[in-house]
């Protein structure tokens, strides 16, 4: 069973018998990372890194219950507390530049680079990320089904943000993409995701994030260096709440793939070297990042990381955990989803309507993906699309002349 264990010195991996106890857990830990057992608190809950009663978190007590006991399954996070003050070499690829010790010939670069220090973030700026279960299910069953995980998928989220920074998603807008097993572009700015973004206003949300589902391409790392320059650029464009969330398959006990959701944010400090052109693009995404001075590119002038000089910098170094939970939605995600290989047409939309004929006309519409779908008829304005979300929003009277219309374009 190999496991993915997160600390506060980053993400390392460890690798426990199937039927290993979490006391043969504690004792792997013990071995590989040299924590003391008596300085050692796990959970499966990411805030046991920032919370200030880590006692409180008692989901992975008593050395003799098994890992299956306590729902930790292969390929899961687990998180590591502890006080005990390691020194952790970071995750290189030895360059030329390496061979000679910093500092031995300080020039304007190597000052450059000694101004630049990588800190890890402990706290992400969103305390919690909260999904409408049926928009996630959505999203889930369509990479699960239709496209198997084979190329990678997104979509942008659309919800709200609390005075405590918990976000809450009620629906993904996924745009027009093109995706392969290892990089994902999404197609934005068009006319579609102006009207997406008109329709969350009048509903009183906002871009919250993205979310991407990985690919089953074996891969070594959580993070490629394109994902982490796209969570830079959302945060930046979206805000310091914005978050990213990620789905991916793992193996199961019993040999099935399982599907499993991940919520991150990237640190202030990698949004920054993002936005300074610190990030050299890889031919090949991998799960680490090099970093280039931006006033000399050609340079791989190192940076400090944990006290020592690096070219190319682990990318879980930047993540930031964010704890994931769902709610049920102010609105449905029934209507089929926008720009995917299945149909959405007048037919879906006759069907939607018809399966809802015995609720009043504000619940039949009250779908993000209808509004968008609706928005894009030549039969309805901007205005009256504003109308319609309005209705949605309040659970107000749709005006007859609308419903007529509606109906009209559904052949009902």
């Amino acid at each position: 069973m190999l496991l993915r264990l997160r600390s506060r010195d980053g993400l390392e991996r460890i690798q426990v018998d199937d039927g290993s106890t979490l006391g043969g857990l504690k004792l792997a830990i013990q071995d590989k990372l040299g924590v003391p057992l008596e300085d050692m608190l796990l959970s499966k809950d990411p805030q046991l890194l920032t919370s200030k009663e880590p006692s409180s978190f008692t989901d992975m007590q008593g050395d003799t219950a098994s890992l299956q006991q306590l729902g930790v399954q292969h390929g899961d996070m687990v998180f590591l507390l502890y006080h005990f003050e390691r020194e952790v070499a970071p995750a290189v690829k030895k360059a030329d530049w390496e061979k000679r010790p910093f500092g031995a010939h300080m020039d304007v670069a190597a000052l450059v680079a000694a101004q630049t220090r990588i800190e890890r973030q402990d706290a992400p700026h969103a305390a919690s990320a909260s999904f409408d279960f049926a928009a996630a299910n959505a999203f889930q069953g369509y990479v699960s089904s239709a496209i198997a995980f084979s190329i990678k998928r997104g979509g942008i989220l659309y919800g709200t943000v609390d005075d405590e920074g918990q976000v809450q998603v009620h629906a993904i807008y996924e745009p027009p993409q093109q995706g392969s097993a290892d990089s994902l572009s999404l197609e934005r700015g068009t006319e579609e995701e102006a009207l997406a973004d008109f329709i969350a206003v009048r509903l009183g949300w906002r871009k919250v994030g993205w979310i991407f589902a990985q690919s089953t391409k074996e891969r070594e790392f959580i993070m490629s260096s394109e994902e982490i320059c796209q969570m830079a650029a959302v945060q930046d464009e979206m805000g310091e709440h914005a978050v990213t969330a990620v789905v991916a398959t793992w193996p199961g006990e019993d040999g099935q793939p399982e599907v499993h959701y991940e919520v991150f944010q990237v640190s202030d400090q990698c949004v920054q070297l993002w936005k300074q052109g610190w990030f050299q693009q890889q031919e090949e995404p991998g799960g680490t990042s090099t970093l280039r001075n931006p006033q000399d590119p050609k340079d791989a002038t190192p940076v400090i990381v944990a006290g020592k000089d690096v070219g190319e910098l682990d990318n879980d170094y930047f993540l930031v955990p964010v704890a994931v939970k769902d709610h049920e939605g102010p609105l449905e995600n029934k209507f089929p989803v926008e720009n995917r290989l299945l149909p959405q047409g007048l037919a879906e939309l006759k069907s939607h309507l018809q399966a809802r004929r015995s609720a009043p006309y504000w619940a039949r519409i009250a779908d993000f993906h209808l509004l968008l779908f609706l928005a894009r008829q030549p039969n309805l304005s901007e205005a009256e699309i504003g109308l319609l979300a309005d209705a949605a929003r309040d659970k107000a009277a749709v005006p007859e002349g609308f419903q007529i219309i509606i109906d009209s374009m559904a052949g009902l």
